[in-house]
């Protein structure tokens, strides 16, 4: 192993979550990642056995180049069972990845999202995290799932990995790391993975994957180091993305006095974006450390926006008078906005720069929480 060890660690995600691996290692972590087990899939590629995930709907799978070798083909299985033939469109050997396209599949499959894996985004140490796969000890049609927390961000021959206490077993390479979004923030590395105790797993970093996407975004080939390969005729358009480093998903919606409401006019401010639920446990104090924010920072520089999706106009007006909010209050009934922005559990915070990037995402509740805001305020 070679190479630097590189750790960052933002002080404004210390001060404002300090206490989130414990709210997340218990049920969100679990029930997102459980979620996306239809997208976890089993590979066998010649004599390899490994896993992989499902990252768009139209077959691209994504796996460690070291589950496919240098197969052309390779036989993948979804968690329903049925099985399919893959063909392998393209493989870096360096990196340890490869993207295959199911081929004679019939209709839509299930995907995950992928988030991003720079710690600078929002990821930090302490993070809780889970790993999905088919280890090879088992014929369940189910992967397995285990939890850990994120432990590093080594950068190995200059390709970033993700180091995590998660334990894993042959025949999960090629798997998921996802983070309490059920996003994947990683790929399972055989290289470095071990079977044991501590933080002894690694995943290649989903960035690292970067130009392996292209192919699934509509690219005709990509150059991965040792192969250039084409890539399927139909282009596939992008996905919607709500993840750290991209513009907010612009969205319209009433709030309590029905006046209608859109993030894109708040550009040139900062926006705290809050979902939360009316019957949402512990989020009384939650709304009690926002209203201080917002109390705080004058309108010209920060716009706080609280939603409440599925639940009545006279049941969010009636919460929100109890909590005595200020800020805007913004009814989603279809949760159609919540579906855009994928809040992982209530409530989920978001915040949004001046540019209408999205700079933080973090489900759970914040400890030291004015406080952590504040300072997350003012560093961005």
């Amino acid at each position: 192993m070679s190479g630097g060890l590189a750790i960052t660690i933002a002080v404004a995600f210390l001060l404002f979550y300090p206490g989130l691996a414990a709210s997340c290692s218990t049920s969100p972590c679990r029930d997102n990642v459980s979620k996306l087990f239809p997208a976890v899939v089993r590979i066998v590629a010649g004599d390899k056995m490994g896993s992989g995930i499902m990252v768009h709907e139209s077959g691209y799978v994504l796996t460690s180049w070291h589950v496919v070798g240098e197969e052309k083909t390779a036989h993948v299985t979804l968690s329903s069972g049925v099985e399919y033939t893959g063909s392998v469109l393209a493989a870096d050997q360096a990196r340890d990845l490869a993207l295959i396209r199911i081929t004679g599949g019939k209709g839509e499959y299930a995907c995950a999202s992928l988030g991003s894996s720079v710690e600078s985004d929002g990821l930090q140490t302490g993070d809780a995290i889970a790993i999905a796969g088919y280890p090879a000890y088992t014929d369940s049609v189910l992967p397995t799932m285990s939890q850990g927390i994120l432990c590093a961000f080594p950068t190995i021959e200059s390709v970033r990995f993700i180091q995590a206490s998660a334990q894993v077993y042959p025949g999960s390479s090629g798997g998921p790391m996802l983070n309490c979004f059920g996003e994947v923030i990683g790929i399972v590395n055989g290289r470095y993975t071990n079977i044991g105790t501590g933080c002894t797993t690694f995943a290649t970093a989903v960035d690292e994957a970067a130009t392996l996407m292209l192919l699934v975004n509509g690219s005709s080939s990509v150059t991965t180091g040792p192969a250039s390969v084409a890539a399927a005729n139909q282009p596939v358009a992008p996905r919607i993305c709500p993840n750290v480093g991209c513009a907010a998903p612009d969205f319209t919606l009433s709030g309590l006095n029905g006046q209608q409401v859109s993030i894109d006019s708040f550009k040139g401010r900062k926006v705290l974006l809050v979902f939360t639920g009316t019957t949402c446990t512990g989020c009384s104090q939650l709304m009690r450390c926002i209203s201080q924010v917002y109390d705080a920072w004058p309108r010209a520089q920060l716009e706080v926006l609280v939603i409440v999706s599925g639940e009545s106009d006279a049941a969010i007006r009636e919460w929100a008078a109890a909590n005595e909010l200020k800020c805007k209050v913004l009814s989603d009934p279809a949760g159609q906005v919540a579906g855009l922005y994928r809040p992982a559990s209530l409530p989920a915070i978001y915040f949004i720069n001046t540019y209408g990037e999205i700079k933080v995402k973090r489900a759970g509740f914040p400890d030291n929480c004015a406080t952590g805001i504040d300072t997350l305020l003012r560093l961005y």
